[in-house]
């Protein structure tokens, strides 16, 4: 899978088992609806799928989106639609439309991912606030200078303010992508996934997570993370049946 769609719902922290305070974010691995699934025509074995992530009522879906939901089969409703594409192999199958995927079977403990979101938004901002200027001096002759940006530019020459200059604007809102967190913890039953560190976004948003085929040890301290230690399904040992006892045959001794 390339990428598979979860909602931030929180931070929290957690320890591991050297002592160490890990600060994690919280998501919410809903199922993803495949809504539509079509093989690339020049890309032979890549399928772009149509996922629909996040959990809304049908009746309050705008008409085009519910309708494409009802021709895949779906009878419930989904908060936002995101495409993606899905790479296969001798070992793998693509999802077919009206199916749905869970994070919790592709993602693992250990895995280090990467992780994309949109930013909050934060309005018209200054450039102190927007770019880290430090400012002008307190006690230079100025009472009111001290977020300015000063200068933008000389006069005769260049004679204009070159593209690209860092002044006050609108910040937030953008896309973002974190490289390198690691899954600390998987919660099939309240289909919650942890990651390591913070993330981009409000609460509530949604964040798409790529694996980077790369695996890290996660130790973590139940106890101390006021959290229980997911359960391992053991497989049932398969039972033997006790072996018939040979049947006896008749020997016949022969004298001389």
């Amino acid at each position: 899978m390339q990428d598979i769609f979860v909602t931030k719902i929180g931070m929290m922290q957690a320890w591991n088992t050297a002592g160490k305070r890990i600060a994690v974010t919280r998501c919410r691995a809903l199922a993803n609806l495949v809504v539509s699934a079509k093989e690339l025509p020049d890309k032979p074995g890549t399928f772009a799928l149509t996922l629909g992530c996040g959990k809304k009522t049908l009746r309050n879906m705008k008409k085009p989106l519910r309708v494409q939901l009802a021709k895949s089969g779906f009878s419930v409703g989904a908060q936002f639609l995101r495409e993606t594409n899905f790479l296969t192999n001798e070992t793998t199958v693509a999802p077919t439309a009206g199916s749905s995927i869970s994070a919790i079977d592709v993602l693992a403990v250990g895995d280090v991912v990467k992780v994309q979101g949109t930013s909050k938004g934060k309005g018209f901002t200054g450039a102190v606030k927007r770019y880290g200027f430090h400012g002008g001096p307190k006690t230079h002759g100025q009472s009111d200078r001290t977020r300015a940006v000063g200068s933008i530019g000389a006069g005769t020459t260049p004679g204009r303010v070159y593209k690209g200059k860092r002044m006050p604007g609108h910040a937030g809102v953008e896309t973002v992508t974190i490289a390198g967190l690691v899954i600390v913890y998987v919660n099939p039953e309240e289909q919650e996934i942890w990651l390591s560190g913070p993330v981009p976004g409000a609460i509530r948003s949604q964040l798409r997570i790529r694996k980077q085929n790369v695996q890290k040890e996660v130790l973590l301290d139940f106890a101390a993370s006021g959290i229980s230690e997911p359960v391992v399904l053991q497989q049932p040992e398969p039972v033997t049946e006790p072996a018939e006892p040979a049947e006896a045959t008749e020997t016949t001794e022969v004298t001389a």
